[in-house]
């Protein structure tokens, strides 16, 4: 044998497909697993531009202030680009009313990791909303009319 391979043995192929169904079914892939795998799939538009989280209402307010039942407020920039939104709490679900400020939007998802996510229109002012999002940490994808998307970093909500 000089560096040849052989094709595969019918026999061989049957016996590994056999296998991998045993696997799939005595000790199959978390769903956890999956879902991360997705979320790094999303890695594939690099091209994104990513907006920073530049204020955040539960760190910038003095620790003087006395704090209500008042909506969390985030601010996320890149270049001219803003992403303002407004977070309020129901128990462990979270609203966001936001607006994209200093171009004009065709569309917003917000990504949770573990789910799919939720795209919501913008209207002609730029405001959108967003509704019953899990409380952990959440993204903003925003499509903007000219083809760039500009994506928020993760913020925990």
């Amino acid at each position: 044998m000089s560096g040849q391979q052989q094709p595969p043995d019918p026999g061989d192929e049957a016996l590994l497909a056999r296998l991998r169904r045993i696997a799939a079914e005595a000790d199959p892939v978390p769903e956890m697993v999956i879902q991360a795998a997705r979320s790094a799939f999303g890695l594939r538009e690099l091209d994104a531009e990513l907006a920073e989280l530049v204020r955040d209402s539960a760190v910038d307010v003095p620790a003087t202030t006395v704090r209500g039942a008042a909506p969390r407020l985030l601010s996320f920039e890149f270049g001219d680009v803003a992403v303002e939104c407004e977070i309020t709490e129901r128990a462990l679900r979270r609203d966001i009313l936001g607006q994209l400020v200093g171009a004009n939007a065709a569309g917003v998802a917000a990504e949770v990791p573990g789910a799919a996510a939720v795209t919501v229109p913008v209207d002609e002012r730029g405001r959108f909303s967003v509704r019953d999002l899990p409380a952990g940490p959440v993204r903003l994808r925003c499509r903007l009319a000219d083809g760039t998307t500009v994506v928020t970093s993760w913020a925990a909500v």
